[in-house]
């Protein structure tokens, strides 16, 4: 269906195919202008990609007036740089809503490149760059960089746009630089990941697997390797080897003996590691952590999340890794790590052989070595959970610019007061009057129960019209909350669509009409409503002859 010609397209024969029944459209096709050439297509696209991007402009405008943007980057299947651009803004019902406005082709990734595609993209949808409020990326150097980087180079056009980092980058990245800290812990992720790469390496392979498992266990789940993109990856391959330890044992020992030299020697490698407990231990360690950052993480990729809802779930994810750091905890893992190695007949945990470090680290003193294997392994377990604990304060620094500022405005809120030193702050926000504010504040934290943002929006959501008229001024501190962005999860999804369109079998198409048909794809509820007869009117004036064949454009 594909074609190699431009008659033989699917568009063609679409229309062939709908023109069997329709006699009108079957003679239209038989005359030399038909339009339906590739670049009337394209042409086709954008009208209808450009009316969806004005109705959200105008949604937007409507609605909130002010915005942030969330921007990513990936590659596309040719290795083209394509930058997602995504704005967030606060609906009528003070919901925060994120939607997709186009990828686009810099010819480089530096900051100043990134930032002049986004002010370029403010400039075509009309949205000024006055009503920006803040901003988010990942923790690339060319995005987030404090002097060179686009999000400061915004910040010089528009100093009211508060930088985030993403939060789904930040606790993707507590879970990488966590593991580097136990060597025990990056031995059960690395066999992990090497398993699922030797299991998915052929259909031999999976079949052998697939065979053990069926005579084993009734519910088996595929092996797969660590993903390096996918942020909720590590908690899920984990959990399958460590419920299937018994039938990747066996597995690999089946692999080991049935398949070609260079998978055998991979397949004896890799079950020389998962026959010795430190790995079962190292499996069982690490679940417990990676479980409730991946809780974390999935968390912070709600469209409606706020930046309370982050700080508040980092406190209650570092309270739960303080109570994990017990000694209770890791013996009972232990007890349980022992168990199965008796049941499944592994190398017992042991000692380290003793090395003795150089005298630089240690001095004239006797170096540390600890006395037992459980000694051993609760340092190790003390160590990961530290690590993971530190990373989340530092990721999650609420000294940073954005955080501070935010954290003012929940102060303000909360409080029901404004200080000098607050008012100093927000007299910077020109849509803020500090004196209506302050009186209107304190009429909202006497009349109203609340403790957090999400109450407070509440609040506000079941006033009559009336008597929410009262409270404008907290109705901008609360919309100014609820636009600061979480994470970059909605340029992420864009990257889903863009893998959809834009495949090896269309690897050719034009930066034009990619970014035509992923909005139009992206938004198809909004072109599903979108006024055809004016479009096709548009369409129609472009041409003398265009009008001479359809007539003044009235449909």
């Amino acid at each position: 269906m594909q074609g190699h010609e431009t008659d033989t397209g699917n568009y063609q024969h679409l229309l062939k195919l709908r023109a069997e029944d329709n006699a009108e459209l079957h003679m239209f096709l038989q005359r030399a202008t038909n339009f339906t050439s590739p670049e009337v297509q394209n042409e086709m696209l954008s009208l209808l990609s450009h009316n969806v991007t004005r109705h959200i402009a105008g949604e937007i405008k409507r609605q909130s007036k002010h915005f942030s943007i969330v921007v990513d980057g990936t590659q596309d299947c040719t290795g083209i740089e394509q930058e997602s651009v995504c704005v967030r803004y606060v609906n009528d019902t003070l919901e925060p809503m994120e939607v997709f406005l186009g990828l686009y082709q810099p010819p480089n990734t530096t900051g100043s490149t990134i930032a002049a595609v986004v002010q370029d993209v403010l400039v075509r949808i009309d949205l000024p760059i006055d009503n920006l409020r803040g901003q988010t990326y990942d923790g690339a150097a060319n995005m987030a960089g404090i002097h060179n980087g686009c999000q400061a180079i915004i910040a010089q056009k528009q100093p009211l746009a508060l930088h985030f980092h993403c939060g789904g980058h930040c606790s993707n990245l507590v879970a990488q630089a966590a593991s580097k800290s136990s060597p025990v812990i990056m031995e059960a992720l690395e066999c992990t990941h090497e398993v699922g790469i030797l299991v998915s390496r052929s259909g031999k392979c999976r079949s052998i697997l697939s065979s053990i498992a069926a005579e084993l266990t009734a519910n088996f789940s595929s092996i797969r390797p660590l993903c390096p993109t996918r942020w909720l990856c590590r908690k899920t391959a984990l959990q399958r080897i460590h419920d299937q330890y018994e039938v990747v044992l066996q597995g690999l020992e089946a692999l080991s003996q049935a398949v070609s030299l260079e998978p055998a020697t991979q397949a004896r490698g890799l079950l020389a590691h998962f026959q010795t407990g430190k790995l079962l231990l190292g499996l069982k360690l690490a679940l417990p952590v990676f479980s409730v950052l991946e809780e974390l993480n999935l968390s912070l990729q709600a469209r409606n999340a706020t930046i309370s809802g982050m700080l508040q779930a980092v406190n209650n994810v570092h309270g739960y890794l303080t109570q994990l750091r017990s000694e209770e905890q890791f013996r009972d893992i232990l007890t349980a790590t022992n168990v199965q190695i008796t049941e499944l007949d592994l190398e017992p945990l042991a000692l380290p052989r003793r090395r003795r470090p150089p005298a630089r680290y240690t001095g004239p003193a006797e170096a540390y070595a600890a006395a037992t294997v459980e000694d051993h392994y609760r340092q190790m377990f003390f160590s990961f959970i530290d690590a993971t604990k530190t990373q989340l304060s530092e990721r999650f620094d609420a000294n940073s610019r954005g955080l501070s500022s935010y954290l003012l405005f929940e102060r303000v809120l909360l409080s029901g007061q404004v200080t000098e030193t607050d008012a100093g702050v927000l007299q910077a926000y020109p849509e803020l009057d500090i004196a209506r504010m302050t009186v209107q504040l304190a009429m909202f934290k006497s009349q109203f129960s609340y403790q957090t943002l999400h109450e407070a929006k509440a609040s506000l959501q079941v006033m009559v019209p009336a008597v929410r008229k009262m409270f404008t001024q907290v109705e901008l501190l609360v919309r100014l909350m609820l636009l600061c962005p979480v994470s970059s999860c909605e340029a992420e999804r864009s990257f889903s669509c863009l893998r959809r369109l834009k495949t090896w079998l269309r690897s050719t198409m034009t930066q034009q009409r990619l970014n035509s048909v992923i909005v139009c794809h992206a938004h198809q509820e909004v072109l599903d409503n979108l006024p055809i007869s004016a479009i096709a009117a548009e369409f129609v004036e472009r041409s003398d002859i265009r009008r001479s064949v359809f007539g003044n454009g009235q449909f």
